[in-house]
């Protein structure tokens, strides 16, 4: 059981309290809301191909005109986050999902329309990537806030299921894609939205002066898991133009960039691998591809606990090691026989996805309280150029050797090169 005690003008906690739970689970339902919006467009995607007779080109530049926001608005949002408080800023990045959703039926048939709504609703997911996770985050100790984050991360992928499941439900009871679009974003953002804003307490308003919940928290002696403070002493940005100047930050930001690639270079690269160079049908490819669904989700709060644990709340070890045995499981991915590939793919996605449960703790621990959101923005913009490069850049790869296993290849390397990345981030 959660015990406090009042020391001075200030509340100790023997661990994490209960509240820091509720906190993380709102910020993941608001967090959620966000992905269900975006994947209207894949879900729905043969239905708008047949209702505005566009092609597939076109289709997809309607989830790129998604990322292109999603890439760009965090370190925006980020700077934002810390001038109005994250309660504003999480009601705007929900209202401008929201917002963008209740226009589908307006727009009708206007693919110029549609466009500009899915720029507005990849807005909501910058904003969520800047500052909702760093501010859970905040709400544990060092030696907790791996897995919380974790969990975070890991289950982020249940709202595209959401959409997934729901969307083909609500066509076939009769609405339109527009309508049905509009209500699976809209209803879930209002009702999360008024959640968060009613609920949850902003943290440096809560506790004024505080960094983190490390202050907060003094475990009994006889139960105390000491973490390791050998980086404590090192300087951390207090701006974003500090964070700018900041090996760590920015050693910490390519690790972000290389492992974006190698999970969006995956999710791009592998069908193609696995039907063109290894033989098997669509269908094939898809089962075995969505076996390692499993496996991604629990994978962030494995490393999350590992660098929580083991690593005492250290961050970079648990990166070095996802990135080191994804790099070379990948590079190794072409001489698997096909008996084994299955469970090989469910290993390499597990070892690809272990930063997953470091990711949303970095900023807290690498800036100060009054630049958390300005280099968490820093950081999801840059790991998100990597994710926008990836299919495009193995995409030329392919074309130029006809065959999807120089691009399975790259991916593996750039992931080796990204363990580097994490040993100099000194996290």
């Amino acid at each position: 059981m959660t015990t406090s005690t009042l020391t001075g003008a200030r509340v100790t906690y023997t661990r994490a309290p209960l509240y820091s739970w509720w906190v993380l689970l709102v910020s993941l339902l608001c967090f959620m809301c966000c992905f269900i919006g975006l994947n209207t467009v894949a879900v729905f995607g043969t239905v708008i191909q047949d209702d505005w007779g566009i092609n597939a080109t076109q289709l997809s530049l309607l989830t790129t005109a998604s990322m292109l926001t999603f890439c760009v608005v965090p370190v925006f949002a980020g700077k934002w986050a810390a001038r109005i408080g994250v309660k504003k800023i999480v009601v705007i990045g929900l209202l401008c999902n929201a917002v963008s959703a209740l226009l589908i039926p307006v727009v009708g048939e206007s693919y110029t329309g549609m466009l500009v709504l899915r720029l507005l609703l990849g807005c909501c997911g910058g904003v969520m990537n800047a500052s909702l996770a760093t501010h859970a985050s905040l709400w544990f100790p060092k030696n907790r806030r791996g897995f919380a984050t974790g969990l975070l991360m890991g289950f982020l992928g249940v709202g595209f299921s959401i959409t997934s499941f729901a969307g083909p439900l609500l066509t076939d009871s009769g609405m339109s894609w527009e309508i049905a679009s509009m209500w699976l974003t809209v209803v879930p953002s209002v009702a999360c939205g008024a959640l968060f804003v009613l609920t949850v307490k902003d943290f440096h308003k809560a506790h004024p002066g505080v960094p983190s919940m490390d202050a907060l928290v003094a475990e009994p002696v006889g139960l105390r898991r000491p973490h390791s403070t050998r980086f404590d002493a090192l300087p951390k940005p207090g701006s974003l133009a500090e964070a700018l100047r900041s090996s760590r930050v920015w050693w910490s930001s390519l690790y972000g960039a290389g492992t974006a690639i190698t999970l969006y270079g995956l999710s791009y690269a592998l069908p193609l691998f696995l039907e063109q160079d290894r033989g098997m049908t669509l269908l094939e490819a898809s089962a075995i591809i969505g076996v390692t669904f499993m496996f991604k989700l629990v994978a962030a709060p494995v490393g999350g606990l590992m660098s929580d644990r083991l690593f005492r709340g250290e961050r970079f070890q648990t990166n070095m090691i996802g990135a080191g045995l994804a790099g070379v499981m990948v590079v190794a991915l072409p001489g698997i026989p096909a008996s084994t590939l299955g469970i090989y793919l469910c290993m390499m996605f597990l070892a690809a996805s272990l930063y997953g449960g470091t990711y949303w703790a970095w900023a807290a621990e690498l800036s100060q309280p009054q630049a958390n959101y300005q280099t968490s923005g820093l950081i999801v913009t840059v790991s998100n150029v990597g994710a926008v490069l990836a299919a495009p850049m193995l995409g030329l790869i392919i074309d130029a050797t006809g065959s999807a296993t120089y691009a399975m290849v790259t991916i593996g390397v750039l992931g080796l090169l990204s363990v580097e990345c994490a040993r100099r981030s000194r996290l």
